[in-house]
Parts: structure tokens; C-alpha cells; sequence
């Protein structure tokens, strides 16, 4: 990447530099970081890491009302209506992602990032999609 987006980035519990440098570019619109971003993402299991576990405390902040008790699945902490915009294959990972803590603050991810392993590469594209666009929804 030979340039910079800047942006307002505030997905605050997004903290790998790649994974920042992919959501910049996702709201720069540029499609060669993005892509580069996206291989980076797919490649390196940090990055997604970074990503799910963003996506994962987003969520959580959204869906969790005043009866949530944890440890809880951010599958479970899901309005069935929002669970149908996800793929499948995101649906399974977020079976995966436990939500712990007092206040839902903190985030189990070991196993949704198993899963994440044994997907292909199609299926890993599309998960990364949501995780992006999840994270992104109220951005910019």
C-alpha cells in the first residue's frame, strides 16, 4: 500500500494495524487496498482475529438489552431479523463467539476462529465481508 486513507475511523475495538488499514480502505472506497487488505485479512489469522473480535463487541453493544446475562453467543444475543442478513457460514462462526464478562465487555473467539480455519477460502471471503460490514454499518 502505497498511500494513506485517512478517516474517522472509530471502530475502537479494532486494534491490529491491518485490520485498520482494511476498514480505512473499505470506507476510502479503494479498491486495490481493499483487496489488499482482504488477502491480508484471509492470510494472516491476527488480522481476522482483530476483525471478529471488533465485530463481536459491536454487535454485542447493539443486540444486548436489559435482560442479557453472560456468558451468552452473540448467536443468541441476535434479533432473528438481523441474523438473516449474515451468510451462513458467518452464522456458524457467530455460534462460536462467546460474549463474557460483567458488563458483556470481553470476548471469547477461540472457537469461532477454528471454525473459520476448516471453511474455504469462498466461504472465509464471505464471513470477512459481514465482519467488515458489520463493523463499518455506522462508520463514515
Amino acid at each position: 500500500m502505497a498511500h494513506r486513507h485517512p478517516s474517522k475511523l472509530t471502530a475502537e475495538h479494532v486494534v491490529h494495524p491491518g485490520a485498520r488499514r482494511l476498514l480505512k480502505a473499505e470506507l476510502a472506497n479503494c479498491a486495490e487496498c481493499r483487496a489488499q487488505g482482504d488477502a491480508d485479512a484471509l492470510g494472516d489469522t491476527a488480522v481476522l482475529e482483530s476483525l471478529l473480535h471488533g465485530f463481536v463487541l459491536k454487535r454485542a453493544e447493539q443486540w444486548r438489552n436489559r435482560h442479557s446475562r453472560y456468558p451468552v453467543t452473540l448467536y443468541d444475543l441476535a434479533p432473528p431479523d438481523e441474523l438473516r442478513f449474515l451468510d451462513i457460514a458467518t452464522r456458524e462462526v457467530v455460534r462460536l463467539c462467546v460474549v463474557e464478562g460483567r458488563a458483556g465487555d470481553r470476548v471469547e473467539t477461540a472457537g469461532a476462529l477454528a471454525e473459520l480455519a476448516n471453511l474455504t477460502d469462498e466461504e472465509r471471503a464471505r464471513v470477512l465481508g459481514d465482519l467488515v460490514d458489520g463493523i463499518l454499518e455506522d462508520e463514515g
